[in-house]
């Protein structure tokens, strides 16, 4: 993955997908900043990443905080890391380099070019109709050229991976073990087009994704293709649980992580799910589902495929697993797709109208015959290695039978053997064998005085035996008969071998011819598998289908939070109903005017923030065309989720949680739109309450003065005098909401002085209740006692500096027998005598008299 990101804070990126053999361009983001490039590491997970040598400081420090950290010393990971972290030059990131290295790998047109002005000397770059220039021209059709940074980026992921290639061809053992050649087969540009924004603080905050690292550091290799980390408790972790194959979580993590702003799509998605939940269609899905289990990544396995065979424990081995794997892929695919035939109210449905139109069972059918033709499946089992079938060869066969006969012939031979050595010599003559690359050979018992055999030939008229090598209690030697029968039979395990290898490649290329469709029918059943783990966390969380509405309103009805729901034993659902700043009003059915800003006061933890999560989380999944946790629901397409709730600070940063919260503002505010829903969760808190209340108030103000342009907003505040003090009053556009909790201060235990019920209730709430919240959670009573005493001041509007620097009567006390002692000192007269030899004792007599309750009378002058 390459990043650059210039001066205006605008971000370019690109990044290669080895698995796929594909190069992908993000869209340049302008003013995205470190923001957006926190976004793109979350949703690509990279192995890898590049920059160029200028690239700017902030930039440096975000992509630093999870990277690889290596001992210079040692040369080895002393810190691990999500992605390795390399700065190159910043010449490899230049637009027009990176623009005819595009046009270089760019794929040929299947008709030649109409128009080839080329003349011989012309720059072919500059020369209109070159074949570069046509390259190109073909190439703007399919990425936005305009996007200068990540063209730029394409450019140094491009020279990168020409490195890897020829570092790793410089190596014959790399060449044999290496799973990828980094080789680009298709380019793909990614447009913010209908596309959701979901910047990374909303990921994180939301717990779209929850990544971490995994836990053996030995699956995490930067030589990988996949992003070796590990889905926590997030909404991605939770559904794609539910797929059942590798192509189906694949293909919905790219649901999720861009969720569409296109109608249609996520009506036509909606449409899928419901097919698959109808009742007459629920045992058809199950059936589904166990089917896709079975199937493994057709893009690894064809990899395996198009390799060959691989170089295991030096010696050439094919892959069994590989071919049985590519079986069932057919069957599999035979049995999918006369399911899909059986579903109920399917047609016209996108995803299962192409299963029907461009799967061909007809063909998978075929490679499924020759694979089961070829290769024999149960011998393979039984011998641990890939086992060829009589009759894919004949002249593997004949080879076959040929040796056979060989074999036979071996306890023969060694009767000749013995025959021909002398009787005392016969004994020591073990038996004859035959060996890839060796031929035939004569086993003799090993001396272990000489390191010879007993026998080798001594003596005898055709002269001494060759011996070839030495294993255990055994020499292994050639005489006159062994060189005959080589020369008349030749090298036949190895000419074996060399047929099994042919006859393998043969069915390699028969397979392969059929690649491009294997692939299509597996993208195409990764989509059903999608659309399956869809429907099935419909029906297993018992979600709703909810309403897409070009308008731009939220109503929801009973929603629920659809992680928090699944951690407590009963989920209290609440309401939702906004509308944007366009002048809609609220949606059908709905009476009241609806406000574009929902303000929520109450007790700390009693679930505002769970509330603005679970709206926001029902909008997001209503764009990735799930079905949402909620009664009923009637989601406006929204452009953008912008949160400022999280504050995710790190080491590597010397920024304060404070400016943290104030650039997560400071970006909802630059990028929000009427379209967008922004989340403020006490924002403020990390300053003095003047200064916190008043940035707050001032927040919200903005967003109000915005008028018919003004987003949806969803405000959670303890700044309780920005309304006493009226800075911002309820209207039309504004809300005022709170959480219901019952209050029993006769209580003695203080778990059961409040108790939280989780209902949203319309009005303002007029505490937060922090002292019984710290009481409920063990602080020590003596810090709730004196807290309780400063809430009571403040509440009498009692100067606090004079309050509190009021003294106790305990310390009145003190202070009292501290100046009476102090006054008798003052007033304790020393004889002059006193100061003699001898009369210590009589001075340290009168101090500890002073120092005791009720004192002495000291002698006055």
């Amino acid at each position: 993955m390459a990043i650059d990101v210039d001066n205006d804070g605008k971000v370019g990126c690109a990044y290669y997908i080895a698995m796929d053999e594909a190069l992908v361009l993000e869209e340049d983001i302008s003013m995205g900043g470190v923001e957006a490039v926190d976004t793109l590491l979350l949703q690509v997970q990279p192995t890898s990443v590049i920059i160029p040598n200028r690239a700017p400081g902030d930039l440096i420090e975000l992509l630093e905080r999870d990277a690889h950290r290596f001992d210079d010393n040692e040369s080895s990971c002393s810190g691990q890391g999500a992605y390795v972290l390399r700065h190159i030059v910043s010449a490899h990131f230049d637009y027009e380099a990176g623009k005819e290295a595009l046009a270089k790998v760019d794929q040929a047109p299947s008709k030649p070019d109409p128009i080839n002005v080329l003349v011989l000397g012309e720059e072919p770059v500059q020369s209109i109709g070159s074949s570069i220039h046509n390259k190109l021209m073909r190439l703007a059709e399919k990425i936005d050229l305009e996007s200068c940074l990540s063209i730029g980026c394409a450019g140094a992921v491009l020279i990168d991976l020409e490195r890897r290639r020829t570092t790793e061809n410089s190596s014959f053992e790399e060449e044999e073990s290496r799973t990828f050649q980094f080789l680009v087969k298709s380019i793909e540009m990614n447009t913010s087009t209908d596309t959701m924004l979901v910047n990374g603080d909303s990921l994180i905050s939301l717990q779209i994704l929850q990544s971490e690292l995994h836990p053996n550091p030995q699956t995490r290799s930067s030589n990988s293709s996949e992003p070796k980390a590990k889905e926590a408790l997030s909404i991605t972790g939770l559904l794609q649980a539910l797929a059942s194959s590798a192509q189906g979580k694949k293909r919905l993590r790219q649901i999720l992580l861009r969720p569409s702003t296109d109608i249609g799509l996520i009506q036509e998605r909606q449409r899928s799910i419901e097919t698959l939940l109808h009742a007459e269609n629920r045992e058809v899905a199950r059936n589904m589902r166990r089917l896709l289990r079975k199937l493994k990544n057709t893009k690894t396995l064809l990899l395996h495929v198009r390799k060959g065979v691989d170089r295991i424990r030096g010696q050439l081995s094919i892959r069994v697993g590989d071919w049985k794997a590519l079986l069932r892929f057919a069957m599999v695919s035979a049995q999918l797709k006369r399911s899909i035939h059986t579903l109920k109210g399917a047609s016209g449905i996108d995803v299962f109208d192409r299963i029907r139109a461009e799967v061909d069972v007809n063909r998978f059918l075929h490679v499924g015959d020759i694979i089961i033709r070829t290769i024999d499946f149960q011998l393979s089992k039984e011998s641990g290695h890939t086992e060829i079938l009589p009759g894919a060869s004949d002249y593997l066969d004949g080879l076959r039978r040929e040796f056979a006969n060989v074999c036979h012939m071996l306890p023969e031979l060694k009767r000749s053997v013995v025959e021909e050595v002398p009787a005392e010599a016969g004994q020591f003559m073990l038996h004859c064998t035959i060996m890839p690359q060796l031929g035939f050979l004569i086993a003799v018992r090993l001396d272990p005085g000489t390191g010879e055999g007993v026998y080798h030939g001594q003596g005898h008229p055709e002269g001494e035996w060759l011996m070839c090598f030495v294993s255990g209690d055994m020499a292994y030697y050639k005489n006159q008969l062994m060189l005959d029968l080589d020369s008349q039979y030749g090298d036949l395990p190895s000419r074996i071998a060399d047929e099994e290898i042919e006859v393998m490649m043969a069915l390699s290329a028969a397979v392969l011819e059929h690649e491009e469709a294997i692939l299509g029918a597996s993208e195409l059943f990764g989509e059903l598998d999608s659309m399956l783990a869809l429907a099935l966390a419909a029906e297993k969380y018992n979600w709703s289908a909810p309403t897409m509405t070009p308008l731009n309103v939220i109503d929801i009805v009973e929603g629920r939070h659809p992680l928090q729901e699944l951690l407590v034993p009963s989920y209290i659902p609440n309401d939702t109903t906004m509308a944007g700043g366009d002048g809609t009003g609220c949606s059908e059915g709905v009476k009241r005017p609806a406000p574009s800003m929902l303000i929520l006061t109450g007790p700390n933890n009693s679930g505002k923030s769970v509330y603005m999560r679970q709206v926001a989380l029902i909008v997001y999944l209503a764009h990735t065309g799930s079905y949402v946790p909620a009664t009923r629901a009637t989601i406006g397409i929204t452009d953008r989720i912008l949160t400022r709730i999280a504050t995710r600070e790190t080491v590597v940063s010397d920024e304060s949680a404070f400016l943290v919260d104030l650039k997560q503002a400071a970006f909802s505010m630059n990028f929000a739109t009427r379209r967008s829903l922004l989340l403020i969760d006490e924002f403020g808190k990390g300053t003095t309450a003047e200064s916190g209340s008043a940035l707050f108030t001032a927040y919200l103000t903005y967003l109000l003065d915005l008028g018919v342009e003004r987003p949806k907003v969803i405000g959670g505040t303890h700044f309780h005098e920005v309304f006493e003090n009226g800075l911002l009053r309820p209207g039309k556009d504004v809300a005022f909401a709170h959480m219901d909790v019952h209050l029993d201060p006769e209580a003695e235990d203080p778990d059961e002085q409040i108790t939280f019920l989780y209902r949203l209730l319309p009005g303002r709430g007029t505490s937060s209740l922090g002292v019984l919240c710290a009481a409920t959670n063990d602080v020590p009573s003596a810090v709730i006692s004196r807290a309780k005493a400063v809430v009571a001041l403040q509440d009498r509007n009692e100067n606090l500096v004079e309050a509190c620097s009021g003294l106790s009567e305990e310390d009145k006390q003190r202070l009292e027998e501290a100046e009476l002692i102090a006054r008798r000192f003052l007033e304790l007269q020393v004889p002059n005598s006193g100061r003699g030899q001898g009369n210590g004792a009589m001075v340290r007599d009168m101090l500890q008299a002073m120092l005791t309750p009720g004192g002495v009378e000291t002698p006055r002058s």
